[in-house]
């Protein structure tokens, strides 16, 4: 019984990892067209090095990869796996990023060492216990993500 409640909860919280990286990471849409409200300056389409949005981009098909995974499915081996390419593409991004994108990948490496701290020692078993911390981690991997995304997108015009 402990075990079906288990992967409910390791259910509950790739679901929200589906939510909130993937449509927000990996969108291709773009509101050029509209105008919305920023809380930053937006930088120049030419503030990244073609290095730089390379690096960026590989950061943000790696976390879009962490959301896809279905650890029922996949395993949890699946999902460290996943974990290990972002936090890889991660140290790429964080040593190449320019002055325009480095606040935001900044912000993913944080939310992501939240991450890895909640899923520290993640197995069958403590799943359970593990899963409101990790829920908590991959909404603020979410949200950075979020951020990254729009960065990304003005100063990497084809990221």
């Amino acid at each position: 019984m402990l075990r079906i409640a288990g992967r409910r909860s390791m259910v509950a919280a790739l679901v929200t990892v589906a939510l909130l990286v993937v449509p927000m990471a990996c969108s291709d849409n773009s509101t050029q067209g509209q105008s919305s409200p920023s809380v930053t300056v937006a930088p120049p389409t030419t503030g990244a090095s073609t290095a730089d949005c390379a690096a960026a981009s590989a950061l943000k098909s790696s976390l879009a990869d962490l959301a896809n995974v279905k650890p029922l499915q996949d395993g949890l081996t699946a999902l460290t796996t996943a974990m290990a390419n972002v936090k890889s593409s991660l140290g790429v991004a964080v040593a190449a990023a320019s002055a325009a994108l480095q606040p935001a990948v900044e912000s993913v490496k944080a939310a992501f060492s939240q991450l890895e701290t909640a899923a520290s020692g993640l197995s069958a078993d403590n799943l359970r216990q593990k899963a409101p911390q990790i829920n908590s981690a991959l909404q603020q991997v979410g949200s950075a993500a979020t951020s990254f995304a729009t960065t990304l997108t003005q100063s990497c015009p084809a990221g």
